[in-house]
């Protein structure tokens, strides 16, 4: 490689890495504070971004870096040390605090030895205008980082070991990450060496500082929060893609070799910048889609998909699979809630600024599609209570037209024999009680709700209660009675014991029959379906009309000793 390109990548590769290491110190700060370690992993970031300018600073300026050089080489020990002190709070070791002690105390020893009797020179080195040279003292002070480092790593070893399932995952990661810096920093051994290589290994250092974020944070923060996890594996690609497309840049230069003269030196320079902007674009679009995929979005399938929703909680459930589908994220990932016509986004706070944009787009459809299923429901609401208005309206014209001829029909059969009379009355007892059913089905059930004590209203149905003293419940008394009655009655006419039993805002009938044959369990509360001989089949169904009325629902329910539980549950303002 040309050596002025060689020291310009060389510069670039430490620069990277300070830069990478800030922001991501940065990151941790604000994202990952309140775990363990935490605030020693921001500045052991910090620590590496000083070294990595502190090593760049003589290639670029020579011996009029050597002050400050010297100087971070000097403090190398400490940022050892908090790695030291790092890994153990990592390990959720019992001996953290005097481990973290004696490491710092090993490191200040070390670095005011180098900082009183200095750790060595700049000098120049294989065409760099400057490359650190340890003496005698800077060997030992380097020798103390190196073995805090190497305590560190046996820590991690022993944890790995010692730990199992995703714990130990997470200290291999940290290990192989560490790896990476170590083989890195071999690349600064080479002056000190005499080595006339170029040091390639500190072109990797840019990847150590995300590789070690991520190893720490990859289990216990990061699978918590899918966007800080996002957030860092599109930062290590983008690190790759700067890479790539900076040695796709410069691959020109090092195969034509160095230009002559300034001019064509600074169009050389300008032209390999040009072309890694362009390798960047796409080779960025790339880490975007991977990363972050669903930001197109098209809309008319999403209108399509969400019109098949039958309810309010169907398209809940039907949104969230296809935008959980649509942006990659997991079953628990962040998704939205439907209520009415109102959709509400649920955990994108610190999602991308394009991906929260996308995920309030789909808010939209998904609203568009409430309302369109609010409004459709009104109109089947509408056209349910003109149809029952209407059936209501012929229900009392059969009641008239129907009970003058049963009454003309009684009163003829006063003459007839006792067996005869006692016959005909009976069938049209039970015409006109399926009249009356028929027009306590049809009414509009208008309710005047008071509170009522309950344990003193059940009394009058002489069944068994269990109701607590003093529980009240707001309801209509004459529809509630109505509603009462016909469970208590058909309870009784299945035989075995009948009992109530109230709690909270519930209300259960309960009774040891027969039970309800499976094959009319889902239609029970419909019209004209009866769980007993000789019934109308309009019981429940008036018992669900009046329960709707109040707000609430009769529903089945399970209590253990009974075969049937009828459950009258009322909401919350009746």
């Amino acid at each position: 490689m040309d050596t002025a390109l060689g020291i310009m990548v060389f510069i670039g590769a430490l620069g990277l890495t300070a830069l990478a290491s800030s922001l991501l110190a940065g990151f941790v700060a604000a994202k990952a504070r309140g775990l363990p370690g935490a605030w020693t992993l921001v500045v052991f970031l910090c620590g590496v971004a000083l070294w990595s300018l502190a090593m760049a600073a003589p290639a670029m300026l020579g011996a009029k870096a050597a002050s400050f050089t010297l100087t971070v080489i000097a403090l190398s020990p400490l940022p050892a040390a908090a790695f030291v002190h790092l890994v153990f709070a990592f390990a959720l070791c019992g001996s953290l605090r005097p481990v973290a002690w004696a490491s710092y105390c090993v490191a200040s020893v070390a670095a005011l030895a180098g900082i009183l009797l200095g750790v060595g020179r700049i000098m120049p080195w294989h065409g760099f205008a400057g490359a650190f040279a340890p003496s005698l003292v800077g060997w030992g002070v380097l020798a103390v980082a190196a073995a805090l480092s190497v305590a560190g790593h046996l820590r991690l070893f022993q944890t790995w070991h010692q730990q199992s399932g995703l714990h130990r995952d997470q200290a291999g990661a940290v290990f192989v990450s560490s790896g990476i810096g170590l083989l890195a920093l071999t690349g600064f051994a080479f002056p000190a060496l005499g080595i006339e290589v170029y040091p390639w290994p500190v072109l990797a250092l840019p990847l150590y500082s995300v590789a070690l974020v991520y190893a720490v944070l990859r289990h216990r923060f990061m699978a918590a929060d899918i966007w800080a996890r996002r957030g860092l594996v599109w930062i290590l690609l983008l690190a790759g893609a700067g890479g790539a497309s900076a040695l796709i840049a410069t691959l020109p230069l090092a195969l034509a070799g160095r230009p002559e003269g300034f001019v064509a030196t600074w169009a050389a320079l300008a032209g390999t910048m040009a072309l890694g902007l362009l390798v960047m674009a796409p080779l960025k679009r790339l880490a975007d889609r991977l990363v972050f995929p669903g930001a197109r979005l098209d809309v008319e399938p999403w209108r399509d998909a969400l019109a098949q929703a039958a309810d309010e909680r169907a398209l809940s459930e039907l949104a969230n699979a296809m935008l959980r589908q649509h942006l990659d994220l997991g079953a628990d990932g962040p998704g939205l809630a439907v209520v009415g016509e109102a959709v509400t986004l649920i955990g994108w706070e610190d999602a991308p600024t394009a991906l929260r944009h996308t995920a309030a787009r789909i808010a939209a459809l998904v609203e568009e599609a409430a309302r369109r299923l609010v409004s459709a429901h009104r109109i089947v609401e509408a056209e349910r209570e003109a149809r029952l208005a209407e059936l209501g309206a012929l229900a009392a014209t059969i009641a008239h037209d129907l009970r003058n001829p049963l009454g003309i029909v009684q009163m003829a059969a006063t003459g007839a024999p006792p067996e005869v009379r006692a016959e005909i009355g009976e069938q049209v007892g039970r015409m006109n009680a399926l009249v009356t059913d028929i027009l306590d089905y049809a009414r509009a059930w208008t309710i005047a709700p008071r509170p009522i004590e309950l344990a003193s209203y059940l009394a009058g149905f002489g069944v068994p209660l269990e109701v607590p003293e003093g529980l009240m419940l707001n309801a209509d008394p004459a529809a509630l009675r109505r509603a009462l009655a016909n469970l208590v009655d058909n309870a009784k006419a299945m035989g075995g014991d009948c009992t109530i039993i109230a709690h909270g805002r519930s209300v259960d009938i309960c009774d040891d029959g027969p039970g309800i044959a499976p094959e009319i369990a889902d239609s029970l509360f419909k019209p004209f379906v009866s769980r007993r001989p000789g019934g109308t089949g309009l019981g429940l169904a008036i018992v669900r009309r009046i329960m709707e009325a109040h707000g609430g629902a009769a529903t089945l329910a399970q209590r253990e000793g009974w075969t049937t539980c009828f459950r009258l549950t009322f909401g919350e303002n009746p």
